[in-house]
């Protein structure tokens, strides 16, 4: 291995380690941090701002975009049927981890990750998996959990419309005044940063319940997120950074949303909060091993 290569590594997963670890440091000494507000900010205007831009300054094959809206969709199908069965095997509740086990941390970590490796073609096609897994977490992910859709909820979410301006434009060629695309540049800078000190500062409030059954389904979603990342991309013909990138969404742990949902509906919350907690910490285990894996 290469010192190069192993400079390049730590290049990637260096940023996501220092703001998820000044977000971990500063919710441990008690300063103020309201996750709530911070997260809306990040969701509702960051995000979607960042999405409108990258998708409008992306220099992607139009095909591609289609490619990987598929294998998104064909990954979370993968995730949920295997985790399902998985599930009943080992005994444990379906409805309360299945969504869990399914829908990964696609953005406070993946969309980091796939800037610092791919650059901004990158973050365009990550932006696709995200966009996919936050629909399905919001409605079928949400209606398992609650027992009911919440179809409300999907069309209040800014992140669809903002993708949909952005594929529109990209497929259009459209070309906004210089004014408007430095505006949605600056607004969209503060969502990364933002959502990786979120996550910071949730690892340090989330407490860790059930050791024993965190770590077996912390492995199961991380294992499963690898296997069909790999399994699919090949079958798919995925190569260069849209390979990467989809690997890299697949194999993210447990996003913190699920939590959310979980007390919301209070389904099992503690375990699902352990399970996030196990699962980001033992992905930040083998990050340098998943990221050497995707540009090698």
């Amino acid at each position: 291995m290469s010192f190069s290569l192993i400079a390049e590594v730590f290049s990637v997963i260096a940023p996501l380690f220092v703001l998820a670890g000044i977000g971990f440091i500063w919710a441990k000494r008690g300063r103020p941090f309201q996750v709530e507000t911070v997260s809306l900010l990040a969701t509702n205007i960051g995000t979607p701002c960042l999405v409108i831009h990258t998708l409008l300054n992306a220099e992607v094959d139009h095909t591609m975009i289609g490619t990987m809206t598929l294998a998104a969709f064909l990954a979370l199908a993968s995730f949920m049927a295997v985790s399902a069965v998985m599930l009943r095997l080992l005994d444990m509740p379906v409805r309360s981890f299945v969504s869990s086990l399914t829908f990964p941390n696609a953005g406070n970590a993946g969309l980091s990750l796939c800037l610092f490796a791919f650059g901004q073609p990158g973050l365009a096609l990550g932006i696709l998996f995200f966009a996919v897994s936050s629909l399905g977490n919001f409605t079928l992910g949400q209606s398992l959990l609650a027992g009911r859709g919440n179809l409300r909820a999907v069309i209040a979410s800014p992140m669809i419309y903002a993708v949909l301006i952005g594929i529109a434009g990209n497929l259009g060629g459209l070309h906004p005044p210089v004014w408007i695309m430095r505006s949605l540049q600056v607004a969209g800078g503060i969502a990364i940063p933002l959502m990786l000190l979120t996550l910071g500062v949730s690892l340090a409030n989330l407490k860790v319940r059930d050791l024993k059954q965190g770590a077996i389904l912390s492995v199961l979603r991380l294992g499963l997120g690898l296997g069909v990342g790999f399994g699919l991309a090949t079958l798919l013909g995925l190569e260069g950074a849209a390979r990467g990138v989809f690997i890299i969404q697949c194999a993210m742990p447990v996003a913190v949303v699920n939590y959310v949902f979980a007390a919301r509906y209070n389904r099992d919350p503690e375990a699902v909060a352990s399970l996030v907690v196990l699962s980001t910490l033992l992905s930040f285990a083998t990050l340098p091993v998943l990221i050497l894996l995707v540009l090698a």
